[in-house]
């Protein structure tokens, strides 16, 4: 399945960018863009990134389990990815209301 567009990226290349860096250290930060740099691509409109978290989640969730991570420690994880989904939602509202202040006056 297509996530992105703009660059034509599927939700299997996010997972298996995703699995590279849990590998690499199963308590990172992962983020659309830190992801998207990995793929040599950039977001452009940026639209899927709140699908892209919800990858990031799915698939941090799933490897936390099989890896049978201590559980405090997923949720607090899973909080941060959530806190960074609230941002990025709140930044998308305020870019359009800008917009369309602009496209008003």
């Amino acid at each position: 399945m297509i996530v992105c567009s703009c660059n034509i990226v599927s939700k299997r290349d996010i997972q298996d960018v995703i699995l590279e860096f849990l590998h690499a250290d199963e308590w990172q930060l992962i983020t659309p863009g830190k992801v998207f740099q990995a793929m040599s691509a950039r977001g452009k409109c940026c639209g899927c990134f709140p699908g892209v978290i919800d990858i990031i989640v799915e698939t941090t969730q799933r490897y936390h389990a099989q890896m049978c991570s201590p559980e405090p420690k997923v949720v607090d994880l899973l909080n941060r990815i959530a806190d960074q989904r609230l941002r990025m939602e709140n930044a998308k509202k305020r870019a359009a209301a800008k917009r369309h202040s602009q496209l008003v006056a």
